[in-house]
């Protein structure tokens, strides 16, 4: 393995962790029934159920991307959530996430840029 490949490697692992990290947390601090509500104050009718979609699917495909196992479905899955999050979320908050503001787009900009990189350069044999 190339330093090339080795790089990519280590920038899946990191988003696998980053997204199963966020799920893992979502269930130890059980906040998906809050993060549901809130998902139905957006207009979304099925929060919970959607807020349970979301925090395993980041828990499942979070440790696929990890592993380098259907990748790019992987990917799509993650590059969805991250788009609504900042959509949703982000956006009304400006650019800086800490500094010259509170929340803005900039973390989730960075990981979709990741997530475009991945989808079409990381090895996706799998």
């Amino acid at each position: 393995m190339n330093r090339f490949q080795y790089s990519l490697v280590v920038l899946r692992v990191t988003m696998g962790i980053i997204f199963i990290t966020h799920g893992i947390a979502r269930l130890y601090h059980e906040s998906v029934a809050d993060f549901g509500t809130y998902l139905n104050s957006k207009g979304l009718l099925i929060g919970v159920p959607i807020a349970w979609a979301i925090t395993i699917g980041e828990i499942i495909s979070g440790g696929l991307l990890a592993l380098g196992i259907k990748v790019r479905y992987c990917i799509i899955f993650h590059t969805l959530i991250i788009a609504s999050g900042l959509l949703m979320v982000h956006l009304p908050n400006g650019w800086f996430v800490v500094g010259h503001g509170s929340g803005g787009v900039e973390y989730s900009v960075l990981i979709l840029a990741v997530l475009l990189v991945l989808f079409f350069i990381a090895d996706n044999k799998r």
